[in-house]
């Protein structure tokens, strides 16, 4: 049988090639319903897009880089974006890029601006589309990749952050001993990682050399970490405190110090990610390495593939953290 061809369609609905090629390589340029006219065409003729190669000296990809919104703007304070975008650029090498940001949560812009050209891939960065977003997505063949997000059905690079909070606790462990008495603050505006690194504290407290009792708890601000809290902690028993990040950590290690605690002596302390924020205080908090960095060139390289040579398989990576040391785990200065 003769392969059905853009031309065919074409002259099906008389109107250009031109705009049905526009339609079938997922441009922006043509009205939603003229491109679903021709897509609805394409399907009932029986067109198939032929597996042609891009050359890479000649391509030039758009890619839609989704970033975060958050209520609480300390959130934000996670990560360098500089080094999300160049690992995006450093995973596509040598294929030029253009590199276009939006805010999650704006799907209703997601292809009406008829300035920004072909969309050949997307990556929501520490969020994840709408429902809505994501299968308007997937009809139109742009490939999705989500960061530090886990989704079953999705494509994903993503942290290890059950990994991670064991890493924390062993280590916990082999300087407290078994007179370790840990508590896990979560943070519930970030219920995606918070879950998981719940989850990694939760199956340390069994982990080898020796079991531990720890609790979790929750916090919905930052503002709920006072002095009072402290000394309830204190009181309880308590004498490690794990971090749901490192942003956690630092307003906790401040309110610490502040309230007369002495860290680590009286709390070992533990943030996680090794973001920037970790320069506002002066002790180095312990914490595990979240590189943001290599996060986004494991997605650029993915997307680089599927798009440049068509590859068909998924992605669903975890990249593991190393422990970066700091001094609120336990103090290396023998006690006077």
């Amino acid at each position: 049988m003769k392969r059905v061809t853009v031309y065919d369609v074409a002259r099906e609905l008389g109107i250009s090639s031109s705009t049905v090629s526009r339609v079938l390589n997922n441009s922006i340029l043509i009205s939603e319903e003229k491109r679903n006219l021709i897509l609805q065409t394409a399907e009932r003729l029986g067109y198939k897009k032929r597996p042609i190669r891009k050359h890479r000296n000649r391509a030039i990809l758009n890619i839609k880089l989704f970033l975060p919104t958050h209520k609480y703007v300390s959130t934000h304070l996670f990560y360098n974006a500089a080094d999300l975008i160049e690992g995006l650029y450093d995973g596509f090498t040598d294929v030029r890029v253009n590199i276009i940001t939006r805010l999650a949560g704006m799907g209703g812009e997601l292809f009406q601006s008829k300035k920004l050209g072909d969309i050949d891939g997307c990556v929501f960065a520490f969020s994840e589309p709408e429902n809505e977003v994501y299968q308007s997505l997937v009809d139109r063949g742009v490939p999705i990749v989500e960061l530090n997000r886990i989704h079953p059905d999705r494509n994903y690079v993503c942290c290890d952050n059950v990994g991670g909070m064991r890493r924390l606790m062993k280590e916990l462990k082999r300087v407290r001993g078994k007179s370790l008495k840990p508590v896990y603050l979560g943070f519930s505006q970030i219920p995606f990682v918070e879950e998981q690194r719940r989850k990694g504290f939760l199956e340390s407290l069994n982990d080898p050399p020796f079991a531990v009792e720890g609790q979790t708890r929750t916090l919905d601000t930052l503002s709920e970490i006072t002095s009072a809290f402290l000394k309830g902690l204190k009181k309880d028993g308590y004498n490690a405190i794990l971090c749901f990040n490192d942003v956690m950590a630092v307003y906790l290690y401040q309110c610490a110090v502040a309230s007369g605690f002495r860290i680590p002596k009286d709390f070992s302390v533990t943030g996680f990610d090794n973001s920037p924020v970790l320069e506002l205080v002066s002790q180095r908090i312990d914490t595990i390495n979240l590189s943001v960095f290599q996060l986004a060139r494991e997605a650029g390289e993915w997307l680089r593939r599927r798009i440049i040579d068509r590859e068909s398989a998924g992605i669903q990576k975890l990249i593991e953290g190393d422990y970066i040391p700091g001094g609120t785990v336990w103090s290396n200065t023998p006690s006077k």
